[in-house]
């Protein structure tokens, strides 16, 4: 199996955890003293109609993602080109607040593994040019 479709897998399952079965519960990786989502929006001056638009968008990447990963290829590097921008947004939120290296960890990691999956050709078994 090509290494996108475990950096897809990956992203998918760390994003739907983040916004399903953990949404309401304390984390070491929550910005701020926050216990849920919905306190970590607000310490970033978000609303929660900003949350729950912003989880919606998520939750849908990551089942493209999860998807692409499994069976359609095709849609892994545009999920993890819009999954990239959500998470830039999210490591400067983290980094607007002052958080320290914890907190940031998980967004800037998954910034990471999509950036990887859009920006390198081989991971799709494309050829350079």
């Amino acid at each position: 199996m090509k290494l996108s479709k475990y950096l897809s897998l990956l992203v998918s399952l760390v994003v739907l955890s983040a916004w399903s079965f953990r949404l309401n519960q304390p984390s070491v990786f929550r910005g701020g003293d926050t216990v849920n989502m919905s306190e970590e929006f607000a310490i970033y001056g978000l609303s929660d109609s900003v949350m729950i638009s912003v989880g919606i968008v998520k939750i849908i990447l990551s089942l493209l993602l999860l998807v692409g990963g499994l069976k359609f290829p095709v849609l892994i590097k545009p999920s993890a080109a819009v999954m990239s921008l959500f998470m830039i947004g999210a490591v400067y939120f983290h980094i607007s607040i002052s958080d320290g290296i914890l907190p940031t960890l998980p967004s800037a990691s998954m910034l990471l593994c999509c950036l990887l999956i859009v920006f390198n050709p081989k991971f799709l078994g494309e050829k350079r040019s």
